[in-house]
């Protein structure tokens, strides 16, 4: 899922997705036209902490993260309702090799799984 620093940036990558929005909480439904100017606002009013970022969803529904991993959604696609969005961010470990054996390794490993290497 693509990460944004502000609700607007959310929203313009959403609006490329759907055409059409429902609040997650209630069944307020938004155009694109009409969630650009929610969402602009609400920057300017209401701005998220520097830790907290917000993530749109392969269909176009926007969640924002606040602690790193829980997502609270808060626009859902009107058309994708059977979208299963997660409830964490999943967060895909990058594989790199160890320098002397060469066996993969799990990027973050303290040592090598298959050797005992100690890993930089």
């Amino acid at each position: 899922m693509k990460q944004f620093n502000t609700l607007l940036e959310a929203a313009k990558c959403a609006a490329t997705r759907c055409e059409s929005f429902r609040f997650a909480t209630s069944n307020d439904r938004y155009d694109v036209k009409d969630l650009l100017v929610l969402a602009e606002t609400s920057d300017s009013e209401d701005p998220i902490d520097e830790d907290n970022f917000y993530v749109v969803s392969p269909a176009g529904s926007i969640g924002l993260c606040e602690d790193g991993e829980d997502i609270d959604w808060l626009f859902l696609t009107v058309s994708s309702t059977d979208e299963n969005l997660p409830t964490t961010l999943q967060t895909t470990s990058q594989i790199k090799f160890c320098s002397k054996c060469g066996s993969r390794v799990i990027l973050g490993a303290s040592f090598c799984g298959t050797c005992g290497k100690k890993l930089n």
